[in-house]
């Protein structure tokens, strides 16, 4: 497994998991606790930095490349 790989499935796993919140909340109409909320922003927090990672990744690699070779 390379990061990419690794960085993919804990952003896929956080992300349903704030999916998994949104139905909680809204359709079944469930009040969440604070607990609950503050695990939601961490998730959220999670899967927004591992998704600027994941698909700044290539970038990354190709800029460091070129900065190699010249």
């Amino acid at each position: 497994m390379n990061w990419n790989s690794i960085l993919r499935w804990v952003h896929l796993f956080f992300g349903v998991s704030i999916n998994g919140y949104f139905f909680y909340t809204v359709v079944l109409g469930n009040t969440a606790t604070e607990m609950m909320v503050n695990l939601v922003m961490l998730s959220g927090g999670l899967a927004f930095w591992t998704g600027l990672a994941k698909w700044q990744l290539p970038r990354i690699r190709k800029w460091r490349k070129k900065v190699n070779s010249a």
